[in-house]
């Protein structure tokens, strides 16, 4: 079974990182993922709005004429995973299977399956959304080879290691990508973005702070410092901040989908979302953020905050698809109705059920409804 200690895959993760630094180092990121779980070509695309400027856009493994053909079939690439209105619905982070998404008549009418994706000898692929807001759209997508054996439960579980830390490595780039077109250095892009950034050690000691985040010090919103240590002024689920830099710190693939999207908000009620990025295997070289382990990222929320899902996730630590299956469980939904809603199989639901349980400590559906009556939204 794969798990997060093994070499390959804390390798893979810090390749990820290593590409946030260095965008031309994408490309090996994704060629290494796609190698290690045995798929034919990878392509990984992130588009900022509402510029519509691409923020990464790599293909491994993709001859070049089929390549520059790929834009041209962007709705049809939307039709073959069920439409916007299904993708709408379907969780980020999640490995998904194509074929579970929709069913293969669907494929046999679409242009893109029939001229670009079987020329190429593709039987299915495996897609993961990594961000869909009013920012920015972005997702990988993994073909699997005729020849290929079938996809693995090891293989899925490698890929949901993976997607947390591939999804904050987006969400990043995309806060520094002005930035990084007019700076030189990854430093000279954190000084530059409009987002507050915070550099810290491992006990939150504050070593650097943009202008932006500053000025948030300044003001003591959302972010203040207390003798010296980074804190939140209004933390959604208090000690979420310490807990993600701290395992940014020790150890990078433990970071998980700790530091992802952290819940604050403003004095004025406005939702911040806080992203943790691990610095300990690429320090800065001078200046005080030289000693940092961690870079600590405070921007506006794509959305606003929503309980008690919200809270759900960052108190125990739900997936993406785990925390889509307690709101559809909640709202009353039956395992068959939430796994048409997600694209995944009854026993996907099922086995997604059961983590819920585990890490809630709860045992039926009624304590799951019970549990979310219980949470509530600080003051």
């Amino acid at each position: 079974m794969i798990s997060d200690n093994d070499a390959d895959l804390v390798g893979m993760i810090g390749q990820i990182y290593d590409a946030v630094i260095d965008k031309t180092l994408w490309w090996n990121a994704l060629d290494r993922i796609r190698a290690y779980f045995g798929f034919h070509l990878g392509v990984i695309a992130v588009t900022g709005f509402p510029s519509g400027k691409s923020i990464v856009q790599v293909a491994v493994n993709v001859p070049e004429d089929f390549a520059a053909r790929m834009t041209s079939y962007t709705n049809e690439i939307l039709n073959l995973w069920g439409g916007p209105a299904r993708l709408a619905m379907l969780p980020l982070e999640e490995p998904l299977l194509n074929s579970q998404v929709t069913p293969r008549s669907v494929w046999s009418t679409n242009p893109y399956y029939l001229e670009w994706a079987r020329p190429l000898g593709l039987v299915d692929q495996i897609g993961i959304l990594l961000a869909r807001d009013s920012t920015m759209m972005g997702s990988v997508g993994l073909g699997r080879h005729e020849s290929a054996p079938p996809l693995t439960g090891d293989d899925m579980e490698g890929l949901r290691l993976l997607a947390p830390h591939l999804r904050r490595a987006v969400t990043i780039s995309g806060l520094l990508d002005v930035a990084a077109d007019t700076t030189k250095t990854f430093q000279a892009a954190l000084d530059a973005t409009t987002a507050g950034v915070v550099l810290v050690g491992a006990d939150l000691r504050l070593l650097h702070a943009n202008d932006a985040a500053g000025a948030m010090l300044r003001a003591s919103d959302p972010i203040l410092s207390l003798g010296g240590k980074l804190a939140l002024r209004h933390e959604l689920v208090p000690g979420q901040l310490e807990a993600a830099v701290r395992s940014a710190s020790e150890d990078e693939a433990q970071l998980g989908r700790r530091g992802s999207g952290i819940s604050a908000r403003l004095r004025n009620g406005e939702p911040v979302s806080i992203n943790v990025m691990p610095l300990n295997r690429r320090p800065l070289r001078g200046g005080t953020g030289s000693a940092a382990t961690a870079a600590v990222f405070i921007a506006n929320a794509t959305a606003p905050i929503e309980m008690p899902a919200e809270a759900m996730r960052l108190l125990y630590e739900l997936t993406p698809a785990e925390e889509r299956v307690f709101e559809l469980i909640v709202a009353g939904h039956t395992t068959k109705e939430i796994a048409e809603t997600l694209g995944v199989l009854p026993g996907t639901v099922r086995t997604q059920l059961l983590r819920v349980f585990e890490k809630t400590g709860r045992h039926t559906r009624a304590d799951l409804v019970r549990l979310s009556r219980e949470i509530t939204l600080p003051a």
